[in-house]
């Protein structure tokens, strides 16, 4: 980059001592290479990767996943109340304390909203960015810098992290830890150790692999030239809370298989893990980029060794063993899942933490610096849109959760057992709490006070022909209500199927009884590709999922509003009994 900003000046001190006034684009794109706009320009599309990230965030469910409610029942008593002591708790064998803190305060001040904690994961986002910013080499150039940026935020913000994000119960661990590994590292790139180890110990009660900390902590003052004693601080501090974790924790019901005991499983689990930006879905291409990442960094160790870069390239070296250790840890702990354990969205924060080492260590202290900016830019172009199809399968379940607010809203939550457990306690909790979807921030999207336990009039309400539920409308335009599956599963009535007036979707589905309440609901425009083959030139997504109370009395009926208005058919009485 200095080679280009001293041609752009050369060439422009030649055109003016030649007399010519004309103002050629070839001396315009010099003078940008020069300037200082280029270099801020890119700097600014660093901010492109957490909007689109924020839209994500928004486009997904309101209610919480997984691992949050598990949380949600030990850390508070039956009037939702907090128990502090049981935020030194342990989840899946994990000190978890900053993560339940950040649980209880969403549910007790932020109404239990997956978003606003998902905004908060995008501020610990931003933060990684700007942590890396802060510790960039003073060395490099103003086009460097803003490479290294965009770059990073790029990584921090990659649609294979995606589960992070719109997942927000899971980015409360992985980003935030991060931040704090990051912050760590700048510390003790410069040479205050004080601010490193409680930093280190707060990435330690974020989540277990955040361990891996220590030892990146001391090869930056390895690196740095510092005594030995103030070196084995974060070595000593380590083992001491490896040891203590090893101590408290007790007997933790992890799921899943024991750890495998095959190395070269361990070895695909933790290379692929490294290298899981660089593929969709195939672990053997994961693993050659791991490998890839790896031989960079070796490549160019010997040159950051020389005295005149030990000190400056120290936080990458630290940060790319923080990268390193998380896969060991995690390839020791979750190999037997299979060929493709390493390559879960909740991971990506850690092989970016590899690549933006690779990066920023490729960048300024380059082995080719022909291939830096290509370097830069094929990562970030390469691994953006690789991450699409892990971010399109956490989007595909995006409706399942949905449907879930609406089965807790009404007390039918029997067929989720899976995402959402203890019901009998859980529930309660959250209903003191105004946890939403008992809120005023949940819907069922339908308008017109449409709402679970509101009363509809249906007087305007048209019903299709009895018999086939199917309506001929002028010009061949039909109305479809479709039922294909009605079952009965423990407290639960769910139903799917599909909906078509003329082109157009279903807007909302709600279950009434016969005198007009709304007893339950659901969630629409989910793809049928089957119907929409069926239905030349409709709109894409006619499918809808409702549950309602199994014990709702009397018959029900089942409504959709459409552009044109509502339509509502009957329900059989007599539905499937499922175990």
């Amino acid at each position: 980059m200095t080679e280009i900003a001293s041609e752009s000046r050369s060439g422009r001190d030649e055109h003016a001592s030649s007399g010519t006034t004309g103002d050629q684009p070839r001396d315009r794109f010099r003078r940008l290479l020069a300037g200082p706009l280029g270099p801020r320009l890119l700097l600014l599309s660093a901010l492109v990767p957490p909007l689109m990230m924020l839209r994500e965030v928004l486009r997904s469910p309101q209610l919480h996943f997984y691992d949050y409610w598990w949380v949600l029942l030990d850390i508070t008593g039956a009037d939702g109340s907090l128990r502090p002591e049981a935020l030194l708790g342990f989840r899946n064998e994990h000190p978890f304390v900053l993560p339940s803190l950040l649980f209880w305060l969403s549910a007790r001040f932020g109404g239990g909203l997956n978003h606003l904690l998902g905004f908060a994961v995008l501020a610990f986002g931003a933060g990684c960015v700007l942590v890396v910013l802060a510790m960039l080499p003073r060395t490099l150039t103003r086009w460097q810098r803003a490479g290294l940026v965009a770059a990073t935020s790029a990584l921090v913000f990659n649609p294979h992290g995606i589960h992070n994000f719109v997942r927000s119960m899971s980015g409360a661990s992985w980003i935030l830890a991060m931040l704090l590994v990051l912050g760590a590292l700048l510390a003790a790139q410069r040479g205050r150790l004080r601010l490193a180890v409680p930093l280190g110990l707060l990435a330690s009660i974020s989540y277990g692999t955040s361990f891996a900390v220590w030892p990146a902590l001391a090869v930056v003052l390895w690196l740095r030239g510092e005594r030995r004693g103030r070196v084995a601080v974060p070595a000593v501090v380590g083992v001491v809370v490896v040891a203590a974790w090893l101590l408290l924790r007790g007997p933790q019901g992890g799921g899943g298989s024991s750890p495998t005991d095959d190395p070269a499983q361990a070895l695909l689990t933790g290379l692929s893990m490294l290298g899981m930006v660089w593929t969709g879905t195939e672990p053997s291409l994961a693993l050659v980029a791991g490998v890839a990442g790896l031989a960079v960094l070796a490549l160019h160790l010997p040159g950051c060794l020389r005295p005149e870069h030990r000190e400056a390239s120290a936080p990458w070296w630290g940060l790319a063993v923080y990268a390193v250790g998380c896969a060991v840890m995690v390839s020791g702990s979750r190999a037997a899942f299979g060929e493709s354990a390493g390559l879960q969205s909740r991971y990506n924060s850690m092989s970016a933490a590899l690549w933006i080492a690779v990066l920023v260590i490729a960048v300024a202290w380059a082995r080719w610096p022909a291939a830096r900016s290509v370097v830069v830019f094929a990562t970030v172009l390469s691994t953006v849109a690789l991450g699409a199809p892990m971010a399109q399968a956490v989007r595909e379940d995006a409706p399942t959760q949905r449907l879930l607010a609406v089965a807790a809203k009404v007390g039918a939550t029997d067929p989720f057992t899976d995402r959402f457990p203890s019901p009998e306690r859980l529930l309660p909790r959250m209903r003191a709490l105004g946890h939403y979807p008992f809120s005023s921030e949940f819907t069922l999207g339908c308008g017109d006070d449409t709402e679970i336990g509101s009363r509809a009039n249906t007087s305007s309400w048209r019903v299709p022909s009895l018999g086939s539920y199917r309506e001929p409308r002028p010009a061949g335009w039909d109305v479809i209500l479709n039922v294909e599956t009605d079952q009965v599963r423990g407290g639960a009535r769910t139903l799917s199927g599909w909906a078509i007036s003329g082109i157009e979707r279903a807007r909302c589905v709600a279950v009434l009884d016969q005198r007009g309440q709304v007893v339950g609901g659901g969630v629409v425009d989910i793809p049928r590709a089957d119907a929409e083959a069926q239905t030349v030139g409709t709109e894409a997504g006619l499918g809808y999922r409702a549950v309602v109370p199994a014990g709702a009395q009397g018959p029900l009926r089942v409504a959709f509003r459409f552009p044109d208005g509502w339509w509502i058919r009957p329900l059989t009485e007599n539905p499937q009994v499922v175990s």
